[in-house]
């Protein structure tokens, strides 16, 4: 079997993670997810081992200690946070010390994570799969903890694209949370403000709600890119799924960065235009 630790309460862990295993052509059978997202339900082909928010670091240890020693596991996919997101992580890779450990490196605030840190501990993974550029500090010590470093590029889903609305539309997608989805609408708003007729068309997983009659929002519509090809302008923040996805409409895109704890939105957009 196969562990994916999915550490995050948002979908893009979850829709990262997706795209990898899938890149790596992994089975789906042979898959289990441990995270404490609420967006497991957009997955029904994997099998979930839910962590809950309010649960101590240590529960979580003692949650993910039990799944290996239940499943006969060939390889720990850790996305993101290396030590974990509050390091429990660290006992895990003490108590098994012989498992493949491979992690998943996107960006990351390095020096900001490595201080809200209570404990680390030393690791080597047998694999870093890098999926976009990192902080030379976090790639140095990625390369001083890992026998192998693979740059991979994640594969893109195969979807068809839908004709959402015969009239032009604008498009504003993004999760959560609230404020920066309200932000991402005012930004379509302003830039549209001398063509009222134009449709700007939200997909998010929050509740928004707005009078004007020339948005519309949708919650929980995923996924969301079979939307893209017919729509006028693409408005999104700066996270990894995002960029990676709209690449190919990088001319209609319309990229927003937020300040984020351990996402830098910033170093990615400079780094991927």
């Amino acid at each position: 079997m196969h562990v994916f630790y999915a550490q995050g309460g948002g979908l893009g862990h979850l829709t990262r993670t997706d795209k990898l295993i899938k890149s790596l052509n992994i089975p789906l059978e042979l898959v289990v997810i441990i995270s404490p997202s609420h967006f497991t339900g957009y997955f029904k082909n994997y099998q979930f081992i839910k962590l809950a928010w309010s649960d101590t670091p240590s529960t979580w240890t003692k949650q993910i200690t039990e799944v290996i020693k239940k499943l006969e596991i060939t390889s720990f996919y850790i996305d993101t946070f290396p030590f974990g997101l509050k390091g429990e992580l660290c006992a895990v890779y003490k108590g098994f010390p012989n498992v493949n450990y491979t992690y998943v490196a996107r960006v990351l605030k390095w020096e900001t994570y490595l201080k809200a840190m209570t404990q680390i501990t030393t690791v080597n993974f047998s694999e870093t799969l890098i999926l976009e550029k990192l902080y030379n500090t976090h790639l140095e010590w990625i390369t001083n903890h890992s026998t192998h470093t693979t740059n991979l590029t994640l594969k893109s889903s195969s979807i068809t694209p839908i004709t959402f609305l015969e009239t032009p539309y604008v498009m504003v997608v993004h999760s959560g949370g609230q404020a920066d989805v309200l932000h991402i609408i005012a930004r379509a708003n302003t830039d549209y403000k001398s063509d009222q007729n134009m449709k700007i068309v939200v997909f998010t997983q929050v509740d928004i709600q707005l009078k004007q009659k020339n948005v519309i929002i949708y919650k929980d519509r995923f996924p969301v890119s079979q939307y893209y090809k017919h729509a006028t302008k693409i408005y999104t923040a700066a996270g990894f799924n995002s960029i990676q996805e709209l690449k190919k409409y990088i001319n209609k895109h319309v990229i927003i960065p937020f300040e984020k704890l351990y996402d830098d939105q910033f170093f990615r957009v400079s780094n991927s235009l």
